[in-house]
């Protein structure tokens, strides 16, 4: 190998040797941890959104969800005439946001998540003294509300929200 050539080689391993045990050191760098405290909101139709600022992210893409363990309701139903009997009660499962992918910018994320809820109702026929009423929400609580902000399938970040009753 010419001269020239060595004196060229032997920087760029020494370069590349170094970004590779670097290379550990700055995965663990990243330091997820929420900017400010995320706050939860009830939407008109009783669903619920998350708003969050996160930092220590790094630069992967990130899923932000959330999640219940279930809860209950109170369902009115509703005849023509906008007579109402009592509320009947409803309870419900386990439920999920859809997921939002969010890109981090300088390994920061400021998102509000995907509707969690309402959960599906059952019909009128179900819970009403006639089919042709309609039903509606009274008022609902969701049991063991949880923010998840994921990579790669991984919590990196969670918030407990607790029961959220709107």
């Amino acid at each position: 190998m010419p001269e020239s050539m060595k004196k060229v080689a032997i920087p760029t391993a020494i370069a590349a040797s170094a970004l590779l045990l670097m290379a550990p050191m700055l995965a663990l760098a990243q330091n997820p941890h929420f900017i400010g405290t995320p706050t939860i909101s009830k939407n008109s139709d009783g669903s619920l959104t998350a708003k969050f600022k996160a930092a220590g992210l790094g630069n992967s893409a990130t899923d932000v969800f959330l999640t219940s363990s279930g809860g209950s309701a109170d369902l009115q139903c509703v005849n023509r005439g906008q007579n109402e009997p009592a509320p009947k009660a409803f309870t419900f499962d386990d439920l999920a946001s859809e997921r939002v992918t969010v890109n981090p910018r300088n390994g920061q994320v400021t998102a509000t998540t995907d509707p969690l809820g309402p959960p599906d109702l059952p019909s009128a026929d179900e819970v009403c003294p006639n089919r042709n009423w309609t039903v509606k929400i009274e008022s609902i609580t969701y049991e063991n509300v949880e923010l998840h902000i994921q990579q790669d399938g991984v919590d990196l970040l969670n918030f407990d929200f607790g029961n959220v009753d709107p």
